[in-house]
């Protein structure tokens, strides 16, 4: 997909959150620079395997896309697949951003994370289980039960 439509298929999700949260700025960054902002947070980074995460800065939230990883991680799919995964991730920040939660440790994130992914189940089933069958198949760290 084109940074166009990724961030396309990431205005809709936004559009379609059903928390009240301040809309982000999307912005997507070459690969070499998306691995330089991970770095920045100073949590372990499995950089193929991530496609976008959301920071918050004095101004509001951003999240970031590396269209390279996305692609890589979708290449396989249709279209409506790709759209979905675009989607799916997108609400994952979304709800990042909502919980509003200082992740700055190991157990933070993992707390962070099963709470997203509670959150998405309940309200974004389809999303939820089109992202879990995708983080497993590819064998992405995955401590969420179901």
């Amino acid at each position: 997909m084109e940074k166009e439509d990724i961030l396309l298929v990431a205005n809709d999700a936004i559009l379609n959150f059903p928390k009240e949260i301040k809309s982000p700025i999307l912005m997507t960054l070459s690969k070499d620079r998306f691995s330089k902002y991970l770095n920045l947070m100073k949590l372990t980074k499995h950089l193929n395997k991530t496609p976008c995460f959301i920071a918050e800065m004095k101004g509001g939230s951003v999240i970031y896309f590396c269209e390279e990883i996305v692609n890589h991680l979708i290449k396989q799919y249709k279209i409506r697949n790709k759209e979905l995964f675009i989607k799916a991730i997108t609400l994952h920040e979304l709800y990042h951003s909502y919980n509003h939660l200082m992740v700055n440790t190991e157990g933070a994130a993992v707390f962070s994370e099963i709470l997203v992914h509670q959150e998405m189940k309940k309200e974004f089933p389809k999303e939820y289980k089109f992202l879990n069958r995708f983080t497993l198949s590819n064998k992405h760290v995955n401590s969420i039960n179901n």
